[in-house]
């Protein structure tokens, strides 16, 4: 076997601390939404969502990296390394976009995200209201918040949910390559 193939072991590990960090990220997205259902700022809000946002989409990933490569062994040339991290995050994707898309449309009561969307939209014009914006200005970011609600209520179709999803696996690869080049072992040549 070829150094820079994974073993059946590496490729299940992988794929299994994926589909963890996914259930993970659905459990963050799934308390986002309740979260802005009662904010009782926009600027709490904002805060909430951010270390939320941080959390799930960075440390979470991360800490799951670093155990990969603690299980993995010492020689995880960056190869090995960004298949593995790969393995990892394209399966959290997955189990996360059909996850999120589940909860937000089928799962979740409607009335729940609809009273989120209407207290971020109340929230929002509050704020933007204090910071001195204009109407316009107001009416632009409240077209943002009902697009993303139209969105929400949509149904569930393959434009709605496989796209985004191929985007994201698109941009995690580049966060992959990123993780495997920090995460990889130093090997040493022989002079």
């Amino acid at each position: 076997m070829s150094p820079n193939e994974l073993t059946k072991e590496e490729k299940k590990d992988s794929i299994i601390y994926g589909v963890i960090v996914g259930l993970l990220t659905i459990a963050f997205s799934v308390f986002s939404i309740f979260y802005t259902k009662s904010a009782a700022s926009y600027s709490s809000l904002f805060v909430v969502s951010t270390i939320i946002k941080i959390i799930g989409a960075i440390i979470v990933p991360v800490g799951f990296v670093y155990l990969l490569k603690v299980r993995n062994g010492d020689v995880w040339i960056f190869s090995r390394a960004l298949k593995s991290i790969y393995i990892l995050l394209a399966a959290s994707i997955i189990v996360s976009s059909l996850g999120i898309t589940l909860c937000q449309k089928v799962i979740i009561p409607k009335d729940v995200v609809e009273a989120g969307y209407q207290n971020l939209m109340n929230l929002k014009i509050e704020d933007m209201e204090a910071k001195g914006a204009t109407d316009e200005e107001i009416d632009q970011q409240l077209v943002v918040i009902e697009q993303d609600r139209d969105f929400a209520f949509s149904g569930i179709t393959f434009q709605n949910v496989i796209p985004p999803m191929f985007i994201s696996l698109l941009l995690n690869f580049i966060f992959a390559l990123v993780l495997a080049f920090l995460f990889r072992s130093h090997v040493h040549k022989k002079s």
